[in-house]
């Protein structure tokens, strides 16, 4: 009787021992998705973030969809690494805008030190990307001017006050906190203004200039219609640029495009979708990721993803 007594209670103690631990991992698999509907519910409200989980194994992504010209990003992004504490760190960069976006850290650290701030105007950085790019020997005449009006057309936010990127410089500097893994996701850039040069024809111009848009195709979010409308110094366009920061205009907004410019949209989104997807796939051994990266990028990674990850807590759903 005592010995079917202690293989009673011993069983007894096992089945509680795996309950508890089963009651536990459960909770830890839905506590960071808790804490994100609490602490960082702007997520939710704007729907920038998509939480996925690795079939069958104890391994998270979490996508962080930014603005590269807004503040909040900025601040969402060192929210949700320092709430998750990653094991990699990923970001929509290439080496050479990390080894651009470093110097420039480098320089606004000296600037700081000195307590001297640089004067910045429109023009100066102008001519500094005109000398930059054009002795780049690898680019052909055409990439060049591509190369210069992006980098200009950044160059004229950074002039107004705006400070694109800056939730790369966050990503950055927590991977260095962290001493996590820098995960440098994106394709290199002049094989993406190469890929954006071929994408574009002489009829494609000649038609755009004459035509104008196709019709009949999605129509653009009206929030990217006001903010167009606004001017760079205007507080509306970026309340409107807030307001575009979610997962469902900005795909309102990739239907356009994919209607009106299909071939531009492989290059400057697909493509590197694929190159960022594939990034992702080869970190085998991190446990949680902290992905950082364009909100247009967010939906095609996980759409590329979806054999292997589920998305467990979906920021498309209302709350």
């Amino acid at each position: 009787f005592k010995a079917r007594y202690r293989w009673c209670a011993e069983m007894l103690r096992l089945f509680l021992s795996r309950s508890n631990t089963h009651n536990i991992n459960n909770t830890r698999r839905s506590l960071v998705p808790s804490i994100l509907s609490t602490s960082c519910s702007s997520y939710h409200s704007q729907q920038t973030v998509a939480h996925l989980r690795k079939n069958d194994e104890a391994r998270e992504i979490f996508l962080v969809g930014t603005s590269h010209v807004s503040k909040a990003s900025a601040r969402e992004t060192e929210e949700l690494i320092r709430l998750v504490k990653p094991d990699v760190i990923a970001v929509e960069l290439c080496e050479e805008r990390f080894e651009q976006l470093k110097e420039q850290m480098k320089e606004d650290k000296e600037e700081k030190t000195k307590k001297t701030k640089k004067k910045r105007s429109f023009l100066g950085d102008f001519l500094a990307i005109v000398k930059n790019v054009s002795s780049n020997r690898d680019l052909g005449a055409l990439d060049r001017c591509l190369a210069i009006g992006l980098k200009a057309f950044y160059a004229s936010l950074k002039s107004s006050g705006m400070e694109p990127g800056e939730e790369f410089r966050v990503a950055i500097r927590e991977a260095e906190r962290l001493n996590a893994r820098l995960v440098l996701a994106d394709r290199d850039v002049n094989k993406t203004l190469k890929a954006l040069r071929e994408s574009v024809s002489v009829a494609d111009v000649f038609g755009w200039f004459v035509y104008g848009e196709k019709k009949g195709g999605p129509t653009l979010p009206q929030e990217f219609e006001k903010m167009a409308a606004a001017g760079f110094n205007s507080t509306e366009m970026q309340d409107n640029m807030e307001a575009m920061k979610n997962r469902n205009a900005v795909g309102q907004m990739k239907k356009y495009m994919q209607f009106q410019f299909p071939n531009i949209m492989s290059a400057m989104v697909h493509q590197r979708d694929d190159e960022m997807a594939d990034a992702i796939k080869r970190e085998k051994d991190a446990e949680k990721i902290v992905m950082v990266v364009g909100l247009a990028h967010v939906d095609g990674i996980v759409e590329r993803l979806a054999g292997e990850y589920t998305e467990v807590m979906s920021v498309n759903d209302s709350e």
